[in-house]
Formats: C-alpha cells, structure tokens, sequence
C-alpha cells in the first residue's frame, strides 16, 4: 500500500482532490487493497486537518469513510464496521474504540 506525499503532508490538498476528482476513490481504493484500509487513509487524512490534529481515526470516522468510499466507486454494500475493525488490526492500524464497545475492556 502506497500512501503518496500530498496525501501524507498536505492532507487537505489531497482531500479536496477526492472530492473534486471523483475517480480518485477507486484509485485509492485499488492502492489500499480493501474498502476497509482505503477507509483508515480517508479517516487519518480528515483527522489531520482538524484544529486539533490526531492521526488516529475513531470507529465513527472510518465507518463514515467507508461508506463515502462505497458511495463513490458505486458499491452497493460496505462491511459492517466488526469487518472494517477486524481488517485495520490486521493490517496494524490504530482506530479508537468508543469506551463502551468490547474491545475497550
């Protein structure tokens, strides 16, 4: 998975480009290798523009993510976000659990 350099330093150039250039996602998508990774860069890079940047996307974040990226490659259905979850542990990427949910214990 390659992650280029706007995407990485300027998070909010690189998100503009999605949003203006659609066919963008499915290239995000394809580098990513799954709808649930692609997810975790689009929830980090909207994480590191905020006033108060962590680079650590919460569980809502990436299911809103994953379901934009859905949206705009023309997917009928994304992961439930148990899929999206397992997906990023395995890959080894950081997503912050709400206290409630089981995996906090």
């Amino acid at each position: 998975m390659t992650i280029d350099t706007e995407e990485r330093e300027r998070p909010s150039e690189w998100l503009r480009r999605l949003r203006e250039e659609r066919h963008l996602y499915r290239r995000l998508l394809a580098d990513a290798g799954s709808i649930s990774l692609a997810a975790h860069r689009l929830a980090q890079a909207r994480c590191r523009v905020q006033p108060v940047s962590f680079a650590i996307p919460t569980v809502a974040e990436l299911r809103v993510a994953a379901d934009e990226i859905a949206l705009n490659v023309g997917a009928k259905l994304t992961p439930v976000t148990e899929q999206l979850l397992q997906d990023c542990e395995a890959a080894g990427l950081a997503v912050i659990l709400p206290l409630s949910a089981p995996h906090a214990a």
